[in-house]
């Protein structure tokens, strides 16, 4: 009789929570710039965590992710 050769299910990446001074860090702006980006809805939203703002780690690295790409000289012209 054959044995059964059984895989584990992929292993997800523990959930990350970062503070706002490393936030602000990662981003190059002023925290009332980041506010003001979350109340239009650019930026995500922040969490409550025992009384301290913190953000998603995988939610600032995907806004990063998503910004354009910066145009440089000689980049051929948009039609």
């Amino acid at each position: 009789m054959k044995s059964k050769i059984t895989t584990a299910p992929p292993v997800e990446a523990p959930i990350r929570v970062i503070s706002k001074p490393e936030v602000i860090d990662r981003v190059g702006v002023s925290y009332p710039t980041i506010w003001q980006w979350m109340r239009d809805g650019k930026f995500p939203r922040s969490r409550k965590m025992g009384g301290h703002t913190c953000w998603l780690e995988s939610e600032i690295d995907t806004w990063i992710m998503n910004l354009p790409l910066r145009r440089l000289k000689g980049d051929e012209k948009a039609a």
